[in-house]
C-alpha cells in the first residue's frame, strides 16, 4: 500500500510504474475527498490512451451500467492500449453495493490487451477491502500495490424516486446523467431523482461522500419531517410523492402543511371549514395533519385514530359516536364536523347500529339535523321523550342536535297569557301529531268564552306601519305557532336586531279571499301554505320541510333590513293540522253549504238563528271555533284553514328593526341556589341596563322574571333536583345570554321574628 501526498506525485509514480512488466493490469487508486477526485481525473485524463465512461454502459437514463458487458469488452478489446482510465466505478458501487463484486474481476485482469487499467475509487475503502479479502493473491501480497491519496471535499446526494419543487441544490435526472456528471468532476450537493431508487440496496455510510437514500416519498417524509410518526398505509404512493414534492428547506410537518394550505398553524375548525372548497390532495393533507395534531379527547381525534385511509373518514365520523359515552361536547363537535364535511347522507351501517338502541335519549344523542331522514327520526324520538321522560334529561341534547326544533318548542312570551299557553301546548301536540287533553281543554275554553274577540284585527295593526321606510312581508299560512322560531332565527346572530310580536286576529272565515289585505308594494311568500295543501303531505316529512321555509323567510328579512328601517312580517291566516285530521264531524245547519273541507259552512241567510258553543256565526257563515268539521267536506291530508281555532285565526304581526341600544349583559348574583323545605329557591340576576321583561328558560320550560327596578331580576325555581344547570335568558322570545348555576339543599325556616 502506497500513500501519496499530492496528485502530482501520484501521477508521477503511475507514469514511472507503467513501464514495468506486470501480470495484472489494474491499478486501484483509493481517493478521499472531492477536491482530490476533481484534481486527479482532470490531470489523469491527459496521461492515458483511453477513458472508459460507465455512463455509456447505461442502456437507458434510469438503469445501472451493464457490468457484464464491461468485462466482456475488456476481454474482447481489438486494439492494444497502454493505459486506460475507468470512471466512475465508486459511484456505481455506492448506488448498488452488489456491483462491488466486479472489483475481484478487475483485480485479476491480465495485461494481454491493456497494459494498465487505472481505477480511481472515491471513498469506498470499506467496500474495496471487503472484496479484496476474497482474493488469495491479494492476501498473499501477489497483486500490485494499492495507491492511497487523501484530501478534502464532501459530497451529499439525495437519491429518491421523486423531487421536491423547491430544492435549492443541483437536480440530476436519472442514473446515467448522474454518472456522466461524476465523469467530469465531483458533485458536492445534488438531488438524484430516479425511478430505480425504490429498488436500490444503498447502504448508509459516514464517509465524505454520502448518499441519503429514500426509496419512497413516504420514507423521506417520515425520516425528515415527522420523526417516524407516519404510517405508509395512510396514503398512496402518489399522495406521499405529492406531499414530498412540496417540502422546502427547514420544513417540519406544521410548517409544510401550513404553507401548502396557506394557514398560520393547525386549527381543526379552520381546516375543516375549508374542506369542501379544496381538491382531493389538500383534503388528504388536512386529514393527515389532523391525525398527528388533533387534540386528544376530541371526537375528531377519536375518529382519526380508528381508521387509516381518508376514504373512510365520512363513515367513521358518522358511526364513531356509537362507541362513546353521551357527552354534549362530543355530540356538538361531531355535528359541527359533519356540517363542515357536508355529510348529509348517513351510511347503512349507521342505521343498523341505530336500530339496536332502545333508549330514546341515546337515539336522540346520535342524530343530527343535517338530513331529512335524521330529522324525521328526531321527531319520532321526541314523541317518546315528551310523554315518558322529564325535559331535564333530554332538552340539552335537543338544543345541540336540532336547535330549530328546540326554538320551535320554546314558549313565546307575548304578554297574552292564553295565547302563550295555547301555542306552547299546541306545538307539543304538533310533535305528537295528535291533540292531548290539555289542548282540548284550552280549545274548549277558547270556544265557550269566545276569546277570539279579545284580539284586534290584523289590518288595524298593520295599517299603522304602512309608511315609506317600512316593508311589509306576508307569509301565507304562518300562524303564531312559528313566531318564536322565526324571531330566534332573526336575532340569534344579530345582536342589533330587535323583534316585537303582537298577536292579531285574521278576518273570518280564515280563507285567503277574506284576508287579502296586501298592497302592491308588499312582499308575499306562499311556500308555507303550499306545503300545507300539498296532495302528498306526510308527517313528519312535510312538517320538517316547514322549518326550512321559516329559515328562508328569516334570511330574506335580514336582507331587506339593509334597505328598510322596519320590516313587518305577518300572515293572512294560520293553519291547523288537527282540524284537518279530525274525525269529529257534525251535521251542518239546515240549508247550509259546506266550505273549506268542513271548517265552515255558508248559511242560507245572514239572519240564520243557531246556537252552539263550538262554532260562531259571523255574517252568513257558521265557523268552527274547535277542531271539528261539518260533514260533507271530504278528507284532507295536511293542514287546513277556514275555521276559527287559535292556530287558524290568530296571526303574528312581527316588527323587526335594528336597535342602537347597548346589548344587555348579565351577572348571576347567587350562583348557588338553595332549595327550601318546600323544594323552592330563587335565582337572582343583575343586568347592566334596565329591562321591562326577562324570562329564564330551563329545558324548554318558561320561568318569568320579577323585578322592582328593571336591573335586578328574580326567578322563582321549584321542583329542581340537586345539580348543575344552564338556562337561557330571553326577552321578547329572543335568547340574550346563557346563565349557569347550581342547586343544592338548604333548610330555610321562618324564625317567627325571634
Amino acid at each position: 500500500m502506497l500513500r501519496f501526498e499530492s496528485v502530482d506525485t501520484l501521477i508521477s509514480y503511475l507514469e514511472s510504474e507503467r513501464v514495468k512488466g506486470e501480470r495484472f493490469a489494474t491499478r486501484f487508486i483509493l481517493l478521499s475527498g472531492c477536491n482530490t477526485w476533481d484534481d486527479f481525473i482532470l490531470k489523469m485524463a491527459n496521461q492515458v490512451d483511453k477513458i472508459i465512461y460507465l455512463s455509456k454502459y447505461c442502456t437507458s437514463p434510469n438503469v445501472l451500467p451493464n457490468m457484464h458487458k464491461l468485462m466482456q469488452d475488456f476481454k474482447e478489446v481489438e486494439k492494444y492500449y497502454d493505459s486506460v482510465l475507468l470512471l466512475p466505478l465508486a459511484e456505481c458501487i455506492r448506488l448498488n453495493p452488489v456491483d462491488q463484486k466486479i472489483l475481484r474481476s478487475l483485480a485479476l485482469l491480465p495485461t494481454n490487451k491493456i497494459r494498465r487499467l487505472y481505477v480511481p475509487l472515491l471513498n469506498v475503502e470499506e467496500y474495496f477491502y471487503q472484496e479484496m479479502e476474497h482474493i488469495v493473491r491479494f492476501k498473499a501480497g501477489g497483486l500490485p500495490e494499492i495507491c492511497l491519496l487523501y484530501g478534502e471535499g464532501r459530497a451529499e446526494v439525495v437519491v429518491a424516486p421523486f423531487v421536491a419543487d423547491h430544492i435549492n441544490i443541483q437536480l440530476v435526472n436519472g442514473i446515467q446523467e448522474y454518472l456522466s456528471l461524476w465523469e467530469k468532476g465531483s458533485i458536492r450537493k445534488a438531488w438524484l431523482v430516479t425511478s430505480l431508487a425504490q429498488h436500490l440496496p444503498i447502504l448508509q455510510t459516514q464517509s465524505e461522500c454520502r448518499l441519503f437514500h429514500y426509496p419512497s416519498a413516504f420514507v423521506y417524509l417520515n425520516s425528515n419531517i415527522v420523526n417516524g410518526l407516519l404510517k405508509e398505509e395512510w396514503g398512496s404512493q402518489e399522495q406521499w410523492e405529492w406531499l414530498a414534492s412540496k417540502v422546502q428547506a427547514g420544513d417540519d410537518l406544521d410548517r409544510l402543511a401550513g404553507n401548502i394550505l396557506n394557514v398560520a398553524g393547525f386549527n381543526a375548525e379552520q381546516l375543516f371549514t375549508l374542506w369542501n372548497s379544496l381538491g382531493y390532495e389538500l383534503r388528504w393533507l388536512i386529514w393527515l395533519w389532523s391525525k398527528l395534531r388533533s387534540e386528544r379527547g376530541t371526537y375528531l381525534n377519536y375518529v382519526l385514530n380508528k381508521h387509516n385511509h381518508i376514504d373512510n373518514l365520512f363513515d367513521y365520523v358518522s358511526i364513531s359516536i356509537f362507541d362513546l359515552p353521551l357527552s354534549l361536547d362530543l355530540i356538538r363537535e361531531r355535528k359541527e364536523l359533519m356540517q363542515r364535511l357536508n355529510i348529509n347522507l348517513l351510511p347503512s351501517e349507521f342505521w343498523e347500529l341505530y336500530k339496536v338502541i332502545e333508549d330514546p335519549i341515546k337515539q336522540l344523542a346520535v342524530l343530527t339535523d343535517l338530513s331529512t331522514e335524521e330529522l324525521n327520526q328526531i321527531v319520532l324520538c321526541l314523541q317518546k321523550l315528551i310523554t315518558s321522560y322529564p325535559y331535564s334529561e333530554w332538552w340539552d341534547y335537543l338544543e345541540v342536535i336540532c336547535p330549530k326544533l328546540a326554538w320551535y318548542l320554546q314558549p313565546v312570551t307575548t304578554g297574552d297569557e292564553f295565547a302563550d299557553t295555547y301555542f306552547s301546548v299546541y306545538k307539543i301536540c304538533r310533535i305528537m301529531d295528535k291533540t292531548n287533553d290539555e289542548l282540548e281543554k284550552l280549545i274548549n275554553h277558547w270556544a265557550i268564552d269566545q276569546l277570539i274577540w279579545n284580539y284586534r284585527p290584523r289590518g288595524d295593526i298593520v295599517d299603522r306601519y304602512r309608511k315609506k321606510e317600512t316593508k311589509i312581508v306576508w307569509v301565507d299560512g304562518m300562524g303564531v305557532e312559528w313566531a318564536g322560531l322565526l324571531t330566534q332565527l332573526l336575532s340569534r346572530k344579530n345582536e342589533d336586531i330587535e323583534c316585537e310580536i303582537v298577536i292579531a286576529r285574521s278576518n273570518l272565515p280564515t280563507i285567503t279571499e277574506t284576508n287579502n289585505e296586501w298592497g302592491a308594494e308588499d312582499k308575499i311568500i306562499r311556500d308555507l301554505d303550499d306545503i300545507a295543501h300539498h296532495y302528498d303531505y306526510q308527517f313528519p316529512d312535510s312538517f320538517i320541510k316547514t322549518f326550512g321555509i321559516i329559515e328562508d323567510i328569516a334570511n330574506r328579512t335580514l336582507a331587506l333590513l339593509s334597505r328598510y328601517e322596519n320590516i313587518i312580517i305577518t300572515s293572512d291566516h294560520g293553519l291547523s293540522r288537527f282540524a284537518a285530521i279530525s274525525n269529529n264531524k257534525h251535521a251542518m245547519p239546515e240549508g247550509a253549504e259546506v266550505k273549506a273541507i268542513g271548517r265552515y259552512a255558508l248559511l242560507p241567510s245572514k239572519n240564520y238563528d243557531i246556537s252552539n258553543n263550538l262554532w260562531l256565526v259571523y255574517e252568513d257563515n257558521a265557523i268552527w271555533l274547535t277542531h271539528n268539521q261539518f260533514r260533507g267536506g271530504g278528507a284532507w291530508r295536511g293542514e287546513i284553514h277556514g275555521g276559527a281555532t287559535p292556530e287558524e285565526c290568530l296571526v303574528p304581526v312581527i316588527v323587526v328593526r335594528r336597535t342602537s341600544l347597548v346589548e344587555p349583559k348579565f351577572e348571576v348574583i347567587n350562583s348557588n341556589v338553595k332549595l327550601s323545605t318546600k323544594n323552592t329557591g330563587t335565582l337572582d340576576i343583575r343586568c347592566n341596563r334596565k329591562l321591562t321583561e326577562l324570562d329564564l328558560r330551563l329545558f324548554g320550560q318558561l320561568v318569568k322574571g320579577k323585578t322592582k327596578d328593571g336591573f335586578i331580576w328574580t326567578f322563582e325555581l321549584k321542583d329542581l333536583e340537586v345539580g348543575k344547570y344552564t338556562g337561557n335568558l330571553c326577552r321578547s322570545s329572543r335568547i340574550l345570554d346563557k346563565v349557569s348555576f347550581t342547586v343544592s339543599r338548604g333548610l330555610i325556616e321562618d324564625d317567627l321574628g325571634l
